[in-house]
């Protein structure tokens, strides 16, 4: 079984869900502990479609250095990349777009994340 049928229901089955949003840590790229769980449903709706492209982004905010936080946002789309590539689906099914900036106040945790549509 997979760690993404892993992360399904008790019965091993997975929901599919075209959106995921993963969480990073302060100043990381590495993925959360949670990424198989949050990426399931995702991964389960790019391997029932075959013509499905998974689009990622990655958002950072305005404090410090704009280029490093690009470049942070840039890292950590990329390592979702990396992980839908280990599970199998081909690069040419993955689009990233350029790192997005967070507008506004709110939890400081929405401009450390990465979002996952399939389209």
């Amino acid at each position: 079984m997979s760690a993404g049928a892993a992360a399904g229901s008790a019965d091993g089955a997975v929901a599919v869900s075209d959106h995921a949003k993963l969480y990073f840590d302060l100043g990381s790229a590495q993925l959360p502990a949670t990424a198989a769980g949050d990426l399931a449903g995702v991964l389960s709706a790019l391997n029932a479609k075959a013509d499905a492209k998974a689009r990622i982004s990655g958002f950072h905010d305005a404090s410090g250095s704009a280029a490093t936080n690009a470049e942070l946002a840039k890292q950590r789309a990329q390592a979702v990349q990396h992980w839908l590539q280990e599970q199998g689906i081909a690069a040419e099914r993955i689009a990233l777009d350029k790192p997005a900036m967070t507008e506004g106040g709110g939890d400081a945790k929405e401009a450390r994340r990465v979002e996952v549509s399939v389209e």
